[in-house]
């Protein structure tokens, strides 16, 4: 069992109650990663309300069922599934449940699979991956043997595809085409998930949506293919309004932020200009930044990063919860479980 509660009390005001129509943007770097903090975001909507409830009831202490659908770009869903399964979550059984979806946006995010029998995909991004041993003519009879019976050919629909074989993954998203109208066909599967799950939720319920990286898709496409952070940020926008509550996490290395801006002489790249326009975006429109960051004094044995918590300029003076800012410390122990501490504490 974690030495330490699955979710500190310092973090839990913030990841627990999320407004509607709330964006809360988390930034990391490479030394501070962000996976552990959508993790409480997890359990702090999918957890049991109490330690004498049934594991997996639907319903929050407040009464208010929530439901998660968690697009990652970077990480897979057996990541996601076990380190949840550390913190006491069966994210298996709660798809079962219907009340988590997860949507996988990187294994065969540039893999189209209509265009299997091209070389390349529509986008020009590489071919499709072989799944299955290609089909051969049989061998010609040997004397004295005889022949193995050849396989069936699978029963059913023969165009199920690769995601709704793998259990607990709810949809693989593809980039096909280029700018705006790629956007719009990994929106439109996005929503159908959402829908989906918003389909069984009754009023008052919660749907959280968790979009983990898409900065990735910024940089592995750019303005060469018309992605730019104009474009991210709208889609964002869209997504955001089917959801109760959106968590969105992103990289703000040095190199992507500080660099955006002409220096010694040397103009940044695009890739620069359009990340820096796409995470200081998504500041301003947030009711919460979450920034986490290594210490500035190098490495300790204790304490593993900082998070600071500022209101964004989404929030608004006049909300009946307030928002505190705060910078705390928090150490990640190698059974997965998180403290989160003030200097000067231990």
């Amino acid at each position: 069992m974690p030495s330490q509660p699955p979710l500190p009390p310092l973090l839990a005001p913030y990841v627990s109650t999320l407004p509607e129509s709330s964006l809360t943007l988390a930034s990391s770097i490479l030394g501070a990663t962000s996976n552990w903090l959508v993790l409480r975001f997890l359990h702090a909507a999918l957890s049991s309300p109490s330690p004498n409830a049934a594991f997996g009831a639907d319903e929050l202490q407040t009464g208010i069922k929530k439901k998660v659908v968690l697009v990652s770009f970077l990480r897979s869903y057996d990541f996601w599934k076990t380190e949840a399964k550390r913190l006491g979550l069966d994210l298996a059984r709660l798809v079962d449940k219907q009340q988590f979806a997860f949507i996988d946006g990187l294994s065969e995010l540039f893999y189209a699979p209509d265009a299997a029998t091209s070389n390349t995909s529509p986008a020009g991004l590489g071919s499709s991956p072989r799944t299955v041993l290609p089909l051969r003519s049989p061998p010609g009879a040997v004397p004295g043997k005889t022949l193995p019976p050849t396989a069936a050919p699978p029963k059913g629909n023969a165009n199920v595809t690769r995601a709704q074989a793998e259990p607990g993954i709810a949809k693989k998203l593809h980039f096909t085409g280029r700018g705006l109208a790629a956007l719009d066909l990994m929106e439109k599967d996005i929503i159908a998930v959402i829908e989906q799950q918003k389909s069984s939720m009754e009023d008052g319920d919660e749907l959280v949506l968790i979009l983990d990286q898409p900065d990735l898709l910024l940089a592995a496409t750019g303005p060469s293919m018309g992605i730019g952070a104009t474009e991210m940020a709208e889609w964002v926008t869209v997504l955001q309004q089917h959801a109760y509550a959106t968590v969105l996490t992103l990289a703000t290395d040095a190199p992507l932020i500080h660099n955006a801006s002409v220096s010694a002489g040397q103009l940044a790249t695009p890739i620069e200009m359009e990340h820096a326009a796409f995470a200081i975006g998504l500041a301003h429109r947030a009711r919460s930044v979450m920034q986490l960051r290594t210490l500035e004094t190098g490495a300790a044995k204790d304490v593993s990063g900082v998070l600071r918590i500022s209101r964004g300029g989404g929030w608004s003076a006049g909300e009946e919860d307030s928002l505190e800012e705060k910078e705390v410390l928090y150490f990640i122990q190698r059974d997965g479980s998180v403290s989160v501490f003030g200097r000067g504490e231990s």
